[in-house]
C-alpha cells in the first residue's frame, strides 16, 4: 500500500497523489464516495453504481455507515435536507 501526502484547496478540492491514482488504475470522471468516519474523511471508489440491481448489496457494502448515522441520531431526512443545503449554498 502506498501513502502519500495531499492538501485541501480554497475551492475543497483534493489531488489523489499520479502513484496512487496509477497503482489503482483511478480514471478521470470516476465517481467516489466520500464520508467522514469519526474525524476520518475515507474516499471509496464506487465502481458500476448505476448498474447496482441488488439493493441488499448495496446495503451490506455500507453497512457500518447506516450504523454510524443510527448512533448518531442522523436520518435519510437529515441527510437529504444536508444535501439540499449544500446544493442551494453552490448555487447562490
Amino acid at each position: 500500500m502506498e501513502i502519500e501526502i495531499t492538501r485541501v484547496t480554497s475551492k475543497g478540492q483534493v489531488v489523489i497523489p499520479q502513484g496512487i491514482r496509477e497503482e489503482a488504475g483511478l480514471r478521470e470522471g470516476e465517481k467516489l464516495l466520500v464520508y467522514d468516519l469519526d474525524g476520518t474523511i475515507i474516499l471509496k471508489r464506487i465502481k458500476n453504481i448505476d448498474k447496482v440491481k441488488n439493493i441488499d448489496m448495496f446495503e451490506k457494502t455500507f453497512a457500518s455507515l447506516w450504523k454510524t448515522a443510527a448512533t448518531r441520531g442522523i436520518t435519510r431526512k437529515d441527510v437529504a435536507r444536508e444535501i439540499e443545503h449544500y446544493r442551494k449554498k453552490k448555487h447562490a
